[in-house]
């Protein structure tokens, strides 16, 4: 019911007009059942007739299902794609600490999921000519025989009494496998982002192997094999019980005395009929239990990221600061609290700062000492536990994160380096053309008119520098830096601190920069240095000579 209402949200008509075509071919196919017992009755006396009648059963019967696939088919893939651009644009608008958090049970979502959906879709067709397949013949059962399809009837009934507890089991089982995907899922994450440390250490990859990922991979073999246990003993009980039925119909005929043998066996021809479409439409019921898990799972995501999710107000350039150089934000007594299940929490602030004039701030201390976290408040990335964060003198609430994100250029410690430049297509070729000239890579990568890199199969820090010429291009009022430099050679780093970040304050821009090159401070403008969360220190560094 869920997956037709699901299609029916989605295209009205297509849906409708390809549930009405499954059911003309259901009938078409039963209708094969007429015509064929009433010409073996007749002994070809209307040979004509039934074979007009045959043919224009096969017609509807080919129409119909091909009409059926296709509509069906067509509002099927469209849902999937809408509920997954769906879920994607809910995702998009959740806080980073909800996504760091939750990545592992939301990204199973959007791939297995939402493929259940897709799949049980493709066979909604198959069902529906089932299904009128199987109501046709048992009208045609009553008009052979009465009791004998009221036997039929009862035996059906039973098997669908019988059928609860396998479906029940079947779906205990389906549930546990989906579940040990969410595990699955965090160990195929870390052998991607922990390939080096795993290729390091013999000791280190084989209990990865053998005490983490095996033992949950063997934990969800085993459900699965339970469960298509269950679904096989769906699959076949109705058609087992059916034949059971037939046996013991036939066999106790001459005590009951419901039909003759010359009706048994028109009503033999059509209960075998039945057995085809029997098995589709009782398979078709494990497809729409994992229609409901992945409902159930796409649901509970849904609220989960409803929940947390504050999309903000629609950005237009309006809406933007005019004047890059008047830009003015600080954090005013803010604290945040990293917490989770498996770590010691760990709380920065309180912490106050103003930038007040474009400026090159360097920000400063050991490691875990706050200065990613403090970086993520200043971009309202995190949504502060306590305090304010104010922008241009006005608090920001909720609603306005959205506009104040947009006003930062970043490139964190872990960046994702896109395959393009998102939503600056347009920046100026002759630009990006010296930019990659400056990195020393316009030997390697080239940037097409739709904005797409050449390639991104770089270097750590090539990639990390054509980050930079993306981020530049983007020409933001503020520019956040981690550890940019970490990864160049000397060339580039004196570059980086001596020609990009004075440029960009030259330019209006606030730069803030977590930097350990205590070589370069004297060319900040401010240092603010941090310790276990707090800020012990708000300098400006003399003058000096190496200064630009």
């Amino acid at each position: 019911m869920r997956l037709l209402l699901l299609l029916l949200r989605t295209s009205r008509w297509d849906a409708t007009a390809g549930i009405l075509a499954g059911v003309v071919a259901g009938l078409a196919t039963s209708g094969f059942a007429w015509v064929l017992q009433a010409a073996i009755a007749d002994q070809g006396a209307h040979w004509p007739r039934h074979a007009a009648a045959f043919v224009a059963c096969w017609l509807a019967y080919g129409a119909g299902a091909v009409l059926a696939d296709n509509r069906l088919t067509r509002v099927a893939q469209r849902a999937v794609r809408e509920l997954r651009l769906s879920l994607s644009r809910r995702i998009l608008a959740v806080p980073l600490p909800l996504l760091e958090r939750e990545q592992q049970r939301i990204f199973p979502v959007l791939i297995e999921d939402v493929a259940a959906v897709s799949r049980a879709a493709e066979n909604l067709p198959s069902a529906l000519t089932g299904l009128m397949t199987v109501t046709g013949c048992f009208v045609l059962l009553a008009a052979i025989s009465l009791p004998l399809a009221a036997a039929s009837l009862a035996l059906v009934a039973v098997a669908i009494v019988g059928y609860v507890l396998p479906l029940q089991r079947f779906q205990h089982h389906l549930a546990r496998w989906r579940s040990a995907w969410d595990g699955i899922s965090t160990l195929l994450d870390a052998i991607v982002h922990g390939h080096k440390e795993l290729q390091l250490d013999d000791r280190k990859r084989a209990a990865f192997l053998d005490r983490h990922l095996a033992p949950l991979c063997l934990r969800q073999e085993d459900e699965m094999v339970r469960a298509n246990t269950w679904e096989t003993l769906i699959r076949r009980w109705g058609e087992l019980l059916l034949l059971l039925g037939i046996g013991a119909l036939l066999f106790t005929l001459p005590l009951h005395g419901w039909a003759t043998y010359e009706q048994f066996g028109r009503f033999l021809f059509v209960a075998l009929f039945l057995l085809a479409p029997l098995a589709t439409l009782v398979g078709f019921s494990s497809y729409l239990a994992r229609v409901n898990l992945a409902m159930d799972r796409a649901s509970q995501l849904g609220v989960l990221i409803d929940t947390a999710a504050t999309p903000g107000p629609e950005i237009t350039p309006a809406t933007l600061p005019s004047h890059p150089s008047d830009l003015r934000f600080a954090l005013r007594e803010v604290t945040y609290r990293h917490s989770r299940d498996d770590e010691a929490p760990f709380d920065l602030g309180p912490v106050s700062l103003e930038f007040d004039r474009p400026e090159v701030v360097f920000i400063c201390g050991g490691n875990g000492s706050g200065k990613t976290t403090l970086l993520k408040l200043l971009c309202g990335l995190y949504p502060p536990a306590q305090g304010q964060l104010l922008a241009d003198g006005r608090v920001l609430g909720a609603a306005d994160l959205a506009r104040h994100r947009r006003r930062f250029g970043v490139i964190f410690a872990d960046f994702f380096l896109f395959r393009g430049l998102l939503g600056h297509e347009d920046a100026p070729s002759d630009e990006a053309a010296r930019l990659l000239r400056e990195v020393h890579l316009e030997n390697l990568v080239s940037i097409d008119a739709a904005g797409m890199f050449s390639t991104t199969k770089l270097s750590q820090g090539q990639r990390k520098r054509l980050a930079l010429v993306a981020a530049l291009l983007e020409d933001k009022p503020v520019y956040v830096f981690d550890e940019w430099a970490a990864d160049q050679d000397p060339e580039f780093r004196r570059w980086y601190y001596e020609r990009i970040l004075p440029g960009l304050r030259a330019r209006g821009k606030l730069v803030l920069a977590i930097t350990h090159d205590e070589a370069f401070y004297p060319l900040a403008d401010r240092i603010v240095h941090l310790a276990e969360g707090r800020i012990v220190s708000d300098t400006r560094p003399p003058a000096t000579d190496a200064q630009p």
